[in-house]
């Protein structure tokens, strides 16, 4: 039976005495750790919860926040970790949806949300979990409840399709859907980022993207189960980012594209000591050939890119530290923009819309399957039934794949756009954007057309103070791309809207300008 909690059990039992975490001025052993989870989760039986109750979980990185995703599964619990860069329609929904029996969170977000607490409790929330030290009135002090609780093993028994999870989406087009994950599905992720990744006994990861989010999850149990070291920022700040590499001496961690971009364009990175890295994950986001060589260039160490989705648990496919390496060495900046070939133990497809799969070079949509993938969507089966058909799931990624078996995933099937009879893929136009040395960050959005249908926008960032015109970038698109592929308009701003991991949210690029015009 595939149980997630044995990648605790086994580091606990095979190398008690390793450090198993370090934040802020907190560390602690594997056993520390695991007798820390056992109280825990007895803690949270102790307050009248049952099995499959939902947990919220609202904080910033922290070591207990990988206590409470443990704990949960101890106490035959489920988690719902959820997105800090939310607004109040999506929190409401969220919550209203997964009904948590109780909402942890830590001082930050207290000072945030406690005038919130009346709402919580009439959307069923029993208590207030405070996962920090002094805990306020009207809330339960985490290292109280350990204190006063057993650290026995409660001996829930699960099964391997019992749901530890509830990962919401992101919302941009709709409400967020609740991915509901099991024990196989994150135990198989587990296997898929050891056999992919190369994890290590004598790790020392980095949680520096958000924990709510399985970008870093995707690393998260096979660092525990190697018995490897976690380390946490609160957050991602640059600053605080190099600084904790140098300190700590990390060696792994898992970025966005968008935040190795903040952190080698960093005006103070040349003063941190970052040479104890040994690996860099990142996905989520295309990374443009150029900043991917630049970053290669400043680190000096191996780069390996993970693509996937919330609703494979979330590792799909993988370009390796040796094709990065590959590509490099030959000059190969189509394969730096590749999101590599499928894991060991997944199955992919990219098809037609009549069912076909695509040839060599043609473009299609992402099909997927394998134990990664979830159980389904929480409270809507239509939509798991529309995603989830004869055991594929349907991603609504396009891609092509090469005639080496590399898969590109050009764009969202929702963010092609459709211009004058021809289908263009941002990420192309954004990586010729890229190329500019005035263009720090580059979005390419649809905007409706009476002539075009869509008319390409390009919504761009400036580096620093240089100065760069309309005028001057669309003729710089001109020179390396196809007529029909060039933005008509561009639009700069100081920065772009983000989710909870630093990915560019379309969709909110595309109603803020669609109004703007109207």
């Amino acid at each position: 039976m595939l149980d997630l909690r044995n990648t605790l059990r086994r580091p606990v039992r095979m190398y008690p005495h390793a450090i198993a975490t370090q934040c802020r001025d907190h560390e602690q052993t594997y056993s520390e750790l695991h007798e820390r989870v056992m109280r825990l989760a007895n803690g949270l039986l102790s307050l009248g919860l049952q099995r499959g109750d939902r947990i919220a979980v609202l904080m910033l990185n922290c070591h207990r926040f990988l206590e409470l995703y443990y704990a949960a599964m101890f106490a035959g619990l489920v988690i719902v970790p959820l997105n800090i860069r939310w607004g109040r329609q999506e929190f409401a929904f969220a919550l209203s949806d997964c009904l948590p029996k109780i909402f942890a969170l830590d001082q930050t977000i207290y000072e945030h949300f406690k005038a919130h607490f009346e709402t919580l409790k009439m959307l069923g929330v029993q208590h207030i979990l405070f996962a920090d030290r002094d805990a306020p009135a009207n809330t339960i002090c985490y290292e109280k409840l350990l204190r006063d609780s057993s650290k026995q093993d409660p001996n829930i028994e699960v099964s391997e399709n019992d749901l530890i999870g509830i990962f919401y989406t992101s919302g941009t087009t709709s409400h967020p859907k609740g991915v509901m994950l099991t024990h196989k599905n994150l135990m198989m992720n587990a296997y898929h980022a050891q056999l992919s990744f190369r994890f290590y006994r004598d790790n020392t990861y980095l949680h520096a993207a958000p924990m709510f989010h399985l970008a870093d999850g995707a690393a998260t149990f096979t660092v525990t189960w190697n018995g490897g070291t976690h380390i946490f920022v609160p957050r991602f700040e640059p600053d605080d980012v190099l600084r904790t590499i140098e300190e700590k001496r990390v060696n792994a961690v898992t970025l966005i594209p968008t935040m190795i971009n903040w952190l080698i364009n960093h005006p103070a990175r040349s003063q941190y000591n970052t040479r104890s890295l040994d690996q860099i994950l990142y996905g989520a986001a295309p990374m443009p050939p150029d900043r991917l060589k630049q970053a290669a260039e400043i680190f000096q160490c191996k780069f390996q890119q993970g693509y996937g989705m919330t609703e494979a648990a979330p590792l799909v496919t993988c370009l390796s530290a040796e094709d990065h390496e590959r590509a490099l060495h030959e000059g190969r900046n189509d394969l730096l923009i590749s999101a590599g070939k499928p894991i060991i133990g997944v199955d992919v497809r990219v098809i037609h819309e009549d069912g076909r799969d695509v040839g060599v070079g043609e473009v299609g949509e992402i099909l997927v399957r394998g134990p990664n993938i979830m159980k389904g969507y929480w409270n809507l089966p239509e939509e798991t039934e529309r995603a989830l058909q004869n055991g594929w799931y349907h991603t609504k990624d396009m891609a092509r794949v090469d005639e080496e078996g590399y898969h590109y995933v050009v764009d969202r099937k929702d963010d092609m756009i459709k211009t004058g009879g021809e289908n263009v893929f941002s990420s192309e136009v954004e990586s010729a954007l890229y190329e500019h040395p005035a263009v720090l960050e580059a979005a390419i959005i649809g905007i409706p057309d009476a002539e075009w249908t869509q008319a390409i926008q390009a919504v761009v960032v400036r580096r620093g103070d240089v100065e760069i015109t309309e005028a001057e970038l669309i003729r710089f698109c001109k020179e390396r791309l196809t007529h029909y592929k060039v933005p008509k308009h561009v639009v700069f701003l100081d920065e772009l809207p983000k989710g909870g991991t630093g990915k560019i949210l379309k969709n909110r690029l595309r109603e803020t300008l669609i109004k703007s015009t109207q």
